[in-house]
């Protein structure tokens, strides 16, 4: 409309365009084989690659990483041992709520929980090896975006060093990138390899310029 015009109705059209990232890693050389990050073609350099750079909270991806993994390679617990899926709270008074909204499934092991991802089966477990133990994990791990100690400005004190890491409740969140490469430690039989995105750099004549062994 012009300037000056009564506007009786308006009808605004947006089609969401939600975003993704991938990242694919040779688990027993680190090397990347493929990495996305984020829709459509890429037009310009320097660009946000969600992959490498956005934080975002890892939810129950954590249960194996931050409770299970430590727990069974101290032998604290095995995928034998028993947890009892029933009501629970962290220690600042909050209930741990499970995905499934009906009752509790009661004793279940801990091989059944990460079958089932179970939430109070993870935050019991993280919660007998201490959430100190498994945020060392993570740390080895290769988490770079942790906290675990920050006084903010206002003297408020944010940690990750608590029953909910073990749900992924980190305070800046983690990235793909690192999440990535963590289940790839696992798959690689426990051994952690930094990802790699490139051997080497040759000039037109074949000199090495750059290696990264």
């Amino acid at each position: 409309g012009k300037e000056g015009d009564t506007i009786w109705g308006d009808n605004l059209d947006i089609t969401l365009q939600p975003q993704t990232s991938m990242v694919v890693i040779e688990q027993n050389t680190g090397h990347v084989a493929a990495l996305i990050g984020g829709r459509g073609e890429k037009t310009t350099s320097l660009s946000l690659n969600r992959a490498t750079q956005s934080k975002r909270q890892p939810g129950s991806t954590f249960k194996v990483l931050a409770a299970y993994a430590p727990a069974l390679d101290t032998g604290a617990k095995t995928l034998a041992s028993v947890q009892d899926d029933t009501e629970y709270y962290y220690s600042n008074g909050r209930k741990v709520s499970n995905w499934y909204s009906s009752g509790y499934k009661g004793l279940c092991t801990i091989r059944y929980g990460i079958e089932q991802s179970l939430n109070i089966v993870a935050v019991k477990t993280l919660t007998d090896i201490t959430p100190q133990l498994g945020f060392n994990y993570l740390k080895n791990f290769g988490f770079t975006t942790l906290v675990e100690r920050r006084e903010n400005a206002n003297g408020a004190v944010e940690s990750d060093v608590i029953q909910a890491l073990a749900l992924g409740g980190v305070t800046d969140g983690v990235k793909n990138i690192e999440l990535n490469a963590a289940y790839a430690a696992i798959a690689n039989g426990g051994q952690y390899i930094k990802p790699i995105y490139y051997t080497k750099i040759l000039d037109k004549d074949g000199k090495v310029l750059l290696e990264n062994i």
